[in-house]
Formats: structure tokens, sequence, C-alpha cells
């Protein structure tokens, strides 16, 4: 069974637990408009914690390391892989049931979308989308 969902407005981390539980039962989901996903907390406060991420490396060789990656669907698919088992091969197999697309692929045009309205965002609280963090963090897509 596929499941399209439309990203936009919905709180990134909320979403991605969603989401890692629909896929530990078997759906696979197809996630699009990753970008205008929205991370919650002050603009400095993301910019810092992603930023100290990104730029980690090992200091004998920077190559090593954890590669964090500055495009948006990429990084909301790494978040639903946090939520995830962590058994590793458990956690890559769950992994394939999901894609996610940044802006809206045209195969898709002609099928019906589902949101998960239980996560969208309130606009009293600070937040940025990933569209923006990325841009900040030097990404190119």
């Amino acid at each position: 069974m596929n499941m399209i969902v439309d990203a936009s407005g919905l709180v990134a981390g909320r979403f991605s637990s969603k989401i890692a539980k629909r896929i530990v039962k078997g759906e696979n989901v197809v996630i699009i408009n990753a970008e205008n996903t929205v991370v919650v907390g002050t603009k400095e406060n993301i910019l810092a914690k992603y930023k100290q991420r990104v730029d980690a490396s090992v200091l004998s060789n920077p190559h090593y390391g954890p590669k964090y990656s500055r495009i948006p669907s990429r990084m909301l698919r790494r978040m639903i892989k946090g939520m995830l088992p962590n058994k590793s091969k458990t956690a890559e197999r769950l992994l394939k049931q999901v894609k996610v697309y940044n802006g809206f692929p045209k195969e898709l045009k002609n099928n019906k979308l589902e949101t998960i309205t239980e996560v969208k965002c309130n606009e009293k609280h600070d937040f940025m989308t990933l569209k923006e963090l990325a841009e900040l963090l030097g990404g190119k897509w």
C-alpha cells in the first residue's frame, strides 16, 4: 500500500515519528514537499545545532566521520532513519520503504495526497523551514 504525504507546514520531528511508525507496520510512504517541513525553535539555535553537525570531522583525517547532507529531502530522510529501530539490517530494510522528494514530482500529479493534521506547525512558535536551513548551511540542489 502506497501512501503519498504532503509535508508542507508539518513539524519535522513529530512528522518523522509518525512516518516511522507507519513504515514499521509495513506501509510504503512517499513524501513530497520536504523542503517546506518546519523545524521548531529560534533560528540561531537551529542553525548552531546543524552547523555543528555539518562541520564535524575526525581530527586525524577530515574525510572520515559522519556526513550530514545539506539537501532538505535527505535531512528529512535522516530524521526518519533516527526514529526507526536501531538494528542495522532492520533499519536499512525499512528505510527502503520511504521516498522523499523536494517539490512535487510530475509522476505523482494525479494521485491523492494525504497530510497528518495532528503535527501541523503552530504559527505562535519560532520556526524555520528545511529549505531556509539548507540555504544557510550552503546546500545546493
